[in-house]
């Protein structure tokens, strides 16, 4: 059984482990979600040097905070809400530098591979819910049922909410 296929319960049981410090735990949960939180980073920063940075920062706060989590069942959620925390205040932070810096134009860093900057720019520009529910339906590959299950939510509000999202995004996709 590999990572992903983790239960709730023993992922639960992970996080009340590293609740009580034991780095083993912690360590096993930043394996499972570190591709999802790295997508909604990228989908962020849109470009991989950044996003991987914006990640670590992510699992630092996460580390530093997991005491506070109430709910070991919703540790997913509760780390991608994590993960859009750092995308805001990063790009707050650089928002202000940009208003501050020269306006010469500068050219562009080569493309790095990953996901198609067209698509992880109109994920981005999604609502945090409908980025949650796809990092978790393509990102970690649950079904509606598993999504469900994780986040504490109605069967039929998942699949809404999945269905909102996908046409959202095909919205942002067909425009020019």
């Amino acid at each position: 059984m590999g990572e992903r296929d983790l239960d709730v319960g023993a992922e639960a049981a992970l996080v009340r482990a590293a609740q009580g410090g034991d780095r083993e735990a912690f360590r096993r949960l930043v394996e499972r979600y570190a591709h999802a939180v790295l997508m909604r980073c990228f989908g962020c920063a849109g470009e991989m040097t950044s996003a991987e940075d914006l990640a670590q920062d992510t699992m630092v706060r996460a580390l530093e905070s997991i005491g506070r989590l109430t709910d070991a069942a919703a540790f997913g959620g509760w780390l991608l809400a994590i993960a859009d925390h750092v995308c805001r205040d990063w790009l707050r932070r650089k928002q202000t530098r940009e208003t501050h810096a020269d306006r010469l134009p500068r050219p562009g860093p080569a493309r790095e591979p990953g996901p198609d900057p067209r698509v992880a720019s109109a994920i981005a520009a999604l609502a945090p819910d409908l980025q949650q529910m796809l990092a978790l339906r393509f990102e970690r590959g649950l079904s509606c049922e598993e999504i469900a299950t994780e986040l504490g939510r109605p069967l039929g509000s998942v699949t809404k909410t999945l269905s909102r999202a996908y046409d959202e995004l095909r919205e942002r996709l067909e425009k020019p």
